[in-house]
């Protein structure tokens, strides 16, 4: 099946969280052993950065025969240079959030829109099946409360995988040894028309959930806790929206969650 199809996996160089010390990242490593398990040898690995990344060693430990680097800084990653150079590819498997630098999660999401092509976060498995007219993609989403879905999307398509998703990563010395980073293109700052660099802010504050404090007895507190028991409140249908906002500034002065 893989020569039906191109398959590639983008890696980025990892960080021990204690220690600091280069290792592959783990989202990236499962993203790649996923296409692994689609593509076999025909797998094309990627990385944006510098071929002398101690980090990339670990992935062809993990089995990428060769590492691909667009040559880049990795702390200023630029789209550009990763969609030209994989335009042609017809499955894109990345990692959730990468170890260092931005960690954003918005690569899969800028590279698809690049690409335009559709994107597809929090997979767990991926199968490709071959139509008539076009081949497509059924993968198996991760969603919260052990919740799964099922989605179906036709190729191009770019995939951010799950962390948790159920892969076997082996690694062995002798790959290690074995497998060769090649560098296959490099960033022109002269010819680039897009930021060179991602734009850091700070994160902002959460706003503060409001609750209103129930006083009741110990008894009362029990029998809420193991018996259904409907809660009341009011459903402003009818009238403005002075009217409706008048009944939610009610609410609030009622139990004391505003002080005006």
């Amino acid at each position: 099946m893989s020569g039906t199809f191109s398959v590639a996996a983008l890696i980025s160089a990892g960080r021990h969280p204690v220690s600091g010390v280069p290792r592959a990242c783990r989202g990236d490593a499962v993203a790649m052993a996923l296409g692994l398990s689609l593509a076999g040898d025909a797998l094309r690995v990627v990385h944006f950065g510098e071929a002398e990344e101690p980090a990339l060693l670990d992935y062809i430990a993990y089995g990428a025969r060769k590492i691909e680097v667009v040559n880049g800084d990795a702390e200023r990653v630029s789209i550009a240079p990763l969609a030209e150079a994989l335009s042609g590819v017809d499955l894109i498997l990345t990692g959730s959030r990468a170890e260092r630098g931005a960690g954003s999660s918005l690569l899969p999401y800028m590279l698809a829109a690049a690409l335009e092509r559709p994107v597809i976060a929090n997979v767990l498995e991926v199968k490709v099946e071959r139509g008539v007219a076009r081949s497509a993609a059924k993968v198996r989403q991760f969603l919260p409360k052990g919740q799964r879905r099922q989605i179906a999307c036709p190729l191009p398509l770019v995939v951010a995988v799950h962390p948790f998703a159920p892969v076997s990563l082996t690694y062995a010395y002798a790959r290690r040894m074995s497998g060769r980073v090649e560098v296959t293109s490099s960033r022109d700052p002269a010819t680039e028309t897009e930021p060179s660099s991602w734009v850091v802010e700070t994160a902002p504050r959460r706003p503060v959930r409001l609750k209103a404090q129930e006083k009741k007895a110990g008894h009362a507190r029990l029998l809420s806790a193991i018996v259904s028991e409907a809660k009341g409140g009011v459903v402003a249908f009818d009238g403005t929206t002075v009217d409706k906002a008048q009944v939610v500034l009610n609410y609030l002065r009622e139990h004391r969650l505003v002080d005006f």
